[in-house]
């Protein structure tokens, strides 16, 4: 599956698919003659033409982001997006970008040109900037973006070099590593993968070990191969030192034909109708029929670097704890492996007190909560004094005597009698 040069965009798209990677619905690989499929009722999205989206994101009602922009903004966090490359020229990325690494071939193609428009999209989501005539804006919106460019392009018979080359779990470890030591707080990473968990396992291990929190996909359905069996893994997300994410339609329901459910599923989050930046250096409406799991992976990054902003010396597991603790859900101590935990709430992970006695997953500070043992009941056998008891004495003797001595003064009486009738 992996290494072979894609000799056209849909291939590209078909073979992303069994990563279980959504490309930008109606995007594809850049071709010499980019087409313009409908995306949203009244939006069209085309590579090199440059549309804005006025109407405000529904992200930020949903998630309750102005109650959580007024705690943190993701300032002085870095979050790094290993994908197909992240545009440069988007208006709403201009200042948010970082130095960034090529993880194929020799680097020398440049993490900032996006080739599927999938890196571009995700970026967005964590931290596009608010700009005039858009209501497109990140969760994080003064997060930094650091490009890690795990997609390669790959020359095809008489000289175009536009088509996908699928990244291999190699390229896409290798860019984990390389942004965990370059300062990459949080490690966005919208695929899933059924294979390969050693070289996933050693990646996530150590980017853990820098202080780096690993988030990534929990797995599309809709962009799985149907020819293929349902994968029973799905890395990283899975490994410990990661989250894997599930994506939830626009109203908050999760939909089997779009999510795959499983015990790897740690938290959800919005993936349906997307708005967000484009390569055309714009926005794009993505997904109106489908949840993603690669934007919904989106969103939580950009939680995850609200939290890191507002909690540096906290540890990733104390930053995941605080994600999937203050989930939305309907039973506080139950997971699910649909949702996992529940849908995430920004505001609420920024607003989270740890005392080691909330129900649901376990806190790496506390452990899991320790049942209070139910009180002893003690039973006293022995019997309780009544308050009455002595003027019931006085009173059963006094009853007593006078039987007595109406016994004796009968028994006095018929003696006396008898000796008269003698």
């Amino acid at each position: 599956m992996r290494g072979r040069a894609l000799r056209s965009a849909a291939a590209a798209v078909g073979v992303l698919a069994v990563l279980g990677l959504g490309l930008p619905a109606g995007a594809q690989a850049a071709t010499s003659t980019p087409a313009a499929p409908v995306v949203d009722a009244d939006q069209q999205c085309t590579p090199g033409q440059r549309l804005f989206t006025p109407t405000p994101s529904y992200l930020v009602k949903r998630l309750g982001l102005d109650e959580a922009w007024a705690l943190s903004r993701g300032s002085g966090v870095t979050v790094a997006v290993v994908d197909s490359g992240v545009d440069a020229g988007n208006a709403h990325l201009q200042g948010a970008l970082v130095p960034g690494f090529t993880s194929f071939g020799d680097g020398s193609v440049p993490p900032t040109a996006d080739v599927a428009a999938h890196g571009t999209a995700v970026a967005g989501l964590i931290a596009a900037r608010q700009i005039d005539g858009s209501g497109v804006v990140g969760i994080a919106p003064e997060a930094k973006i650091m490009p890690v460019r795990a997609f390669e392009s790959a020359p095809e018979p008489g000289g175009s070099s536009n088509n996908l080359v699928v990244p291999s779990a190699a390229s896409v470890s290798s860019g984990i590593r390389w942004a965990a030591e370059h300062g990459a707080k949080i490690i966005n990473v919208s695929l899933s993968d059924s294979g390969s968990a050693d070289v996933y396992r050693s990646a996530v291990d150590y980017a853990h070990s820098l202080g780096s929190l690993v988030i990534a996909s929990a797995g599309n359905r809709k962009t799985a191969d149907a020819n293929r069996p349902d994968p029973t893994n799905f890395y990283p997300g899975e490994l410990p030192g990661a989250l894997a994410v599930a994506g939830v339609m626009k109203d908050g329901t999760w939909n089997a034909d779009s999510s795959f459910a499983g015990p790897h599923v740690d938290i959800a989050a919005p993936g349906q109708s997307m708005p967000t930046a484009y390569i055309s250096g714009g926005d794009c409406v993505l997904n109106a029929d489908s949840a993603s799991s690669s934007y919904a992976t989106a969103v939580v990054a950009g939680a995850a670097a609200l939290v890191a902003a507002r909690f540096p010396n906290e540890s990733p597991d104390q930053w995941a704890f605080r994600l999937t603790q203050s989930a939305m859900r309907v039973s506080p101590g139950e997971r699910s492996d649909t949702v996992g935990w529940g849908e995430v709430r920004p505001a609420a992970a920024l607003a989270l007190a740890d005392d080691g006695m909330l129900p649901g997953p376990p806190s790496p500070v506390h452990g899991t909560p320790t049942p209070a043992p139910a009180p002893t009941r003690v039973v006293d056998i022995d019997p309780v004094a009544d308050p009455l008891d002595p003027a019931r004495a006085i009173v059963g003797w006094g009853f007593g005597a006078g039987a007595t001595i109406s016994v004796i003064l009968l028994l006095l009486a018929r003696a006396r009698s008898r000796r008269v009738s003698d």
